[in-house]
């Protein structure tokens, strides 16, 4: 079951050109060719065809960029990637933008790989929650560490340290 949002695009300060759910589709389709994680370099390899949504986001002059560019570009994309859910919040429908795809560590094969998830399959399997949860804590006990010289921060910086003693 597809998780219910109501837009699909680019989070504010992306750079991409291309329609973000023409993008989105390519990403899936190439997901669903590949058993469902399309390897890095994938996104890459498709859109050297002049022909893709993604071909004019990629630099193709290779004096001004090479394969790993290309590589973080594919990155940039995946990360970009956001969807708009809508929220009840205080009697008020509220917009919430939710980043699309995580970048997961999975053990297979004896070794280590990364790969892209969507954050809704995530969210339904335990396994895939309980990554998120702990991705979560991480960040947050970075925000924490940043910050907590700032008393006026203690409103939020509480109940972070509450939920990281959990």
């Amino acid at each position: 079951m597809k998780p219910v949002y109501t837009e699909v695009k680019w989070r504010k300060g992306s750079v991409f050109k291309a329609d973000a759910k023409a993008a989105l589709k390519v990403i899936e389709t190439l997901n669903k060719r590949h058993g469902g994680h399309a390897p890095d370099g994938s996104l890459v390899e498709h859109a050297r065809n002049p022909k893709s949504v993604l071909h004019n986001d990629f630099e193709w002059d290779d004096s001004v960029a090479g394969d790993k560019y290309r590589l973080n570009t594919e990155k940039k994309i995946k990360r970009s990637l956001v969807v708009v859910t809508e929220k009840l919040h205080e009697d008020q429908i509220e917009p919430t933008e939710i980043r699309l795809f995580q970048r997961v560590k999975v053990d297979c094969d004896d070794k280590s790989k990364r790969i892209w998830l969507n954050t809704f399959d995530m969210l339904k399997d335990p396994e895939g929650r309980k990554i998120i949860i702990e991705t979560a804590r991480k960040e947050l006990k970075a925000f924490r560490n940043k910050y907590k010289a700032l008393s006026e921060l203690s409103d939020v910086l509480d109940p972070i340290d509450l939920f990281l003693k959990k």
